[in-house]
């Protein structure tokens, strides 16, 4: 997009021929730019239909940049732990691989670059391929290695922030040193990369209150609808959690949930079931607890909303848009939860939000009571996730961003 340009007629004494010439304002001087904007979006991992959050969330993304018309294409890194699986096709995805590091190299790098493992070949790579594009994508702040070899205008999407998720933890405990190691590569990119994007306002306001002399822009996550189909609603009451049971947060969302919320929807909605599900959830020990389930890790997030009447998070602590509340919108399936586990998302009747378990708990005995209730909760959830967070509307303030730093 550029600005207006008044045309001028220009008339030669020698041949009396005109010629058409554009009259740059001496306070503004803006450069055309000529064919599709390119963008390179750099990830951290693959983008998977059922890979972890942050390859579900950039398959909306590059959805939704090719969908405005954006020239996009992709580098991912394949580490250690990414979920194996090929992504689609019909998008342009280089995969890289990159090697995790030795013990001492690593504790040698943290000194340096925490969380350093795209640093060194990852990121020479980025910047060869940076070179064919007018704007580079950095997606998560363990990307902010590759910003340093970069002659292009480049973005960082910031997707959480580390001390808002997770307190540091005694000295001696390893959540200590993964805060410690997160809190100074989020220094690092707030210092270095000028660009910034955050999918909730509460990240938002952070950053502009830590880096403000960045332009910081608003733009939530998103996913691929194709991919969502709407949850019937109809089986047997099932309240459902997923997620990292190793992940401080999620961990916390599952203590207060067992401890606290399901005790209390159980005396209200006896029938009800629980479904809790993901990464280390088999591992709780809780096979007499009454009426609920640990199905460990699931071949099919998607599958398992297919199953639920609601989600059911009591987050107590955690910033950034949560995946798991998007996939429940994309299903048509009624949320849950509290401000923490609802942030990002714009007040909806398909989210149900409280703060108190007894509160918490009364909602979610309603709905899995009424069937009628959750039906229409969970049409409106659908609704405004196509108005919202479908990839076409989640990615037009990145394309917006794109064309001013272009500019």
């Amino acid at each position: 997009m550029t600005a207006d340009l008044p045309i001028v007629e220009i008339t030669t004494e020698s041949s009396g021929s005109s010629l058409i010439a554009a009259t740059l304002a001496a306070e503004s001087v803006t450069i055309a730019h000529i064919g599709p904007l390119r963008v390179l979006v750099v990830l951290t991992q693959p983008p998977l239909p059922e890979g972890g959050a942050p390859g579900k969330v950039a398959l909306g993304l590059l959805r939704g940049l090719a969908g405005h018309g954006v020239d996009v294409r992709a580098i991912a890194g394949l580490q250690h732990f990414a979920v194996p699986g090929d992504a689609p096709a019909e998008l342009p995805v280089e995969l890289v691989p990159v090697a995790p590091l030795s013990e001492w190299r690593g504790r040698l790098g943290r000194i340096r670059r925490p969380r350093g493992e795209l640093a060194g070949a990852f990121a020479a790579r980025v910047a060869e391929a940076a070179e064919e594009v007018d704007v580079v994508h950095l997606d998560q702040v363990e990307t902010v290695w590759c910003a340093e070899a970069l002659t292009k205008p480049s973005a960082l999407h910031v997707h959480y922030l580390a001390r808002l998720d997770r307190p540091f933890g005694a000295p001696w405990r390893r959540q200590f040193r993964d805060v410690l190691d997160s809190v100074r590569i989020e220094r690092r990119a707030l210092r270095s990369v000028r660009h910034l994007v955050a999918s909730s306002p509460l990240v938002a306001e952070e950053l502009r209150r830590r880096a403000p002399n960045a332009e910081v822009t608003l733009a939530p996550l998103s996913l691929d609808l194709d991919l969502y189909c709407p949850a019937p609603l109809d089986g047997p009451p099932t309240a459902g959690l997923i997620g990292t049971a190793d992940w401080p947060p999620t961990a916390a969302a599952i203590r207060l949930l067992l401890d606290d919320v399901w005790p209390r929807v159980r005396r209200r909605a006896p029938e009800s079931k629980l479904v809790l599900a993901g990464r280390g959830t088999g591992r709780l020990g809780l096979s007499s607890a009454p009426r609920v389930e640990l199905a460990g890790e699931v071949d099919s997030a998607r599958g398992l909303f297919r199953r639920l009447s609601l989600l059911l998070f009591p987050l107590p602590r955690g910033s950034g848009m949560k995946v798991k509340v998007l996939e429940a919108l994309a299903s048509g399936v009624p949320v849950v939860t509290t401000p923490a586990g609802a942030e990002g998302i714009a007040p909806s009747s398909g989210v149900i939000v409280e703060t108190e378990p007894e509160r918490l708990a009364a909602a979610a005995a309603e709905l899995l009571i009424d069937e009628r209730a959750r039906r229409e909760r969970g049409a409106a959830a659908r609704a405004d996730f196509e108005r919202l967070y479908a990839p076409g509307p989640a990615t037009e303030p990145l394309v917006e961003l794109y064309r001013r730093m272009v500019r």
